[in-house]
């Protein structure tokens, strides 16, 4: 038979004293947390608006392969293709030290400085508390795709100004960054294409000068039409291994570039080999990964698991056999997707050994056409083939001048090119309010669950209390 409602009121009258003590100290304490100790934190953000077409193929190649943790790396893993890649650049350690330095060279605000965790430790190197700092960014930093090709660039901190400040800062120095490595790249790519074309030059200018000697002490003074269509076929094998080599050279100084940006993720792949944690944190996946089929599915498992997991701890805890298995699952999963997307990884490093092996078997099979020509020259008398042999070395040289001044310019022009991938829509102003605490919500959150569990407390009292009676009459 249930108890009267009066009789609740009545437990709870009795005990009023123990239920206030046990509501009201825990607010009390939120109170003095939240309003007097815990500092408030501010959120700057940037919005951003990312046409990725309208990206040189360049840049768009550059994107796909950053350092970043997996906490980042899981939120990616549901953002949209628009924005991709260039969440894997903004929350990267790279534009995390960036900005930490220019901040401190530019502002005159050492950010190490506003964080008491990494001042705790004085004994820290430069080098050290760097890293330390670059961590903590990495983690304060968020880019949120709530629109496709949209973005929020966020950034907390506890004083408003430097929020906003960082906030536009990360904008300020990816774009920065990104540009840097394109001039780089191009700029090796300009050296090698100049050094070419002095050397074309020079051997051009030697041919023609033995041609016009060669002429003057023959009186051969051209070719027949049979040798000419022989030299235009030289011309045009040439031109293709020239315009081969210039790819190569361009993709390799693209490697460089990428590699000395920390792009190197060897020793991460050779401990997950090992199935043992990686010391490194994973980089960010390129965009292309997002389309293949067995990447596709692995993301899928883990979406389900992880899900999964969040309903079975609504009534399990984390030392729960079942949840301990899905732990299990979901890691096996996460590594198994790495694995996968290490194919994504090393793609610089993949295309230029491709690319590598396609110049090196054009470059055979030019040999055998070359071979192939040079046995018909065999077919004219000395004298007449010494000129078609000069002509056919000047006619080559033109060929492989004229492709290395067309790739020089375009070069030079993406060299200066300042590549805008997004555009900034908004710029992050200084935020009147924090976003945490949530004064009014922790205060009356922890009225609530104070007070619920006094309720608890104050008739778990009244139970033992009656079986103490009970015993008592026994």
């Amino acid at each position: 038979m249930e108890a009267p409602v009066q009789s609740y009121f009545t437990v709870i009258r009795r005990h009023w004293i123990l239920l206030a003590a046990i509501t009201l100290i825990p607010t009390l304490v939120a109170v003095v947390l939240v309003f007097f100790i815990l500092k408030p934190v501010y959120e700057g953000t940037t919005k951003l608006i990312f046409p990725l077409q309208a990206a040189s193929s360049f840049m768009r190649r550059s994107l796909s392969e950053m350092d970043m943790s997996f906490v980042g790396m899981s939120r990616l893993l549901d953002s949209s293709s628009a924005v991709y890649n260039h969440v894997a650049i903004l929350e990267s350690r790279t534009i995390a030290v960036r900005v930490y330095n220019y901040i401190k060279d530019e502002k005159g605000i050492d950010l190490a400085e506003t964080y008491p965790e990494i001042m705790r430790g004085r004994d820290l190197t430069e080098e050290e508390r760097t890293e330390k700092v670059a961590e903590l960014m990495q983690k304060r930093i968020g880019v949120y795709d709530a629109n496709r090709g949209v973005a929020m660039v966020s950034y907390l901190h506890t004083d408003p100004a430097l929020a906003a400040e960082i906030s536009n800062a990360y904008v300020e120095q990816t774009l920065a960054f990104l540009n840097e490595l394109n001039r780089n790249t191009q700029s090796d790519l300009v050296t090698f294409l100049e050094a070419r074309q002095v050397e074309v030059e020079d051997t051009l200018h030697n041919v023609e000068s033995q041609i016009e000697q060669f002429k003057e002490e023959t009186g051969i003074l051209a070719v027949e039409e049979q040798a000419k269509q022989l030299i235009s076929s030289y011309s045009e094998v040439e031109s293709i291994v020239a315009q081969s080599e210039i790819d190569y050279q361009g993709s390799l100084s693209m490697a460089r570039g990428m590699e000395a940006a920390g792009m190197d993720m060897k020793g991460y792949y050779d401990w997950l080999a090992a199935g043992e944690n990686p010391e490194a944190n994973p980089p960010a996946p390129a965009i292309e990964a997002l389309g293949d089929t067995a990447i596709a599915a692995l993301r899928g498992q883990l979406s389900d698991l992880e899900l999964t997991r969040q309903q079975t701890l609504l009534w399990a805890t984390a030392n729960n056999p079942e949840v301990i298995l899905l732990d299990s699952q979901i890691d096996s999963v996460r590594r198994e997707l790495y694995r996968e997307f290490s194919d994504y990884y090393d793609a610089s490093i993949a295309n230029l050994l491709v690319e590598t092996s396609a110049y090196q078997a054009q470059e055979n099979v030019a040999k055998g056409i070359l071979a192939d020509l040079d046995s018909r020259l065999e077919s004219f008398p000395p004298d007449e083939r010494q000129l078609v042999e000069m002509e056919r070395d000047r006619s080559v040289q033109e060929a492989i001048y004229l492709v290395i001044t067309q790739e020089l310019e375009q070069a030079k022009i993406q060299e200066l090119r300042n590549e805008e991938p997004f555009s900034i829509l908004d710029s992050a102003l200084v935020p009147t309010k924090p976003v945490r605490p949530r004064k009014l919500v922790v205060t009356f959150g922890t009225f609530l669950v104070a007070f619920w569990f006094g309720i608890a407390v104050v008739f778990l009292k009244k139970d033992s209390q009656f079986q103490k009676r009970a015993g008592n009459g026994a």
